[in-house]
């Protein structure tokens, strides 16, 4: 079997997938995905000489590997794509605007949150004054 080209150097078949991923090459698994078959002809798989069974096993036992890893990093990206936070990332995508949008709603919040627990902390420190006998008449 060839080797393939990840950022201008040779990898082994085995760390293809993982290069692929930490590259950001979705679009690459993908692809692998939708047609493992087709991915495994242009890479040169089909033309590679495999001597004996236990090549075959190998083989076997590698594209069995790599459509799992393909099938799980689909489901992560899926999970990704519908986090809160992707959400927040395609918005500021089409309008950078949004992030000081929603930063300066969170800071509203927190500090609508910091003055109500300024009152509670007022309130109960006058409950505290009157148990020690601290109360101005």
């Amino acid at each position: 079997m060839r080797g393939y080209q990840i950022a201008g150097r040779q990898s082994k078949p085995g760390v293809f997938l993982e290069e692929a991923r930490d590259r950001g090459g979705i679009g690459l698994l993908e692809t692998i995905a939708k047609d493992p078959q087709a991915f495994i002809r242009n890479q040169g798989w089909a033309a590679a000489s495999l001597d004996g069974s236990q090549s075959l096993i190998e083989l076997r036992s590698l594209y069995e590997h790599l459509q799992a890893r393909v099938l799980e990093l689909i489901e992560t990206l899926d999970d990704v794509r519908t986090s809160p936070d992707d959400e927040i990332f395609q918005a500021a995508e089409q309008d950078a605007a949004v992030i000081d949008r929603i930063a300066a709603a969170q800071r509203a919040e927190v500090e609508e949150d910091i003055e109500g627990l300024k009152g509670v902390a007022e309130r109960v420190a006058g409950e505290a004054r009157e148990l020690v006998g601290e109360v101005a008449f």
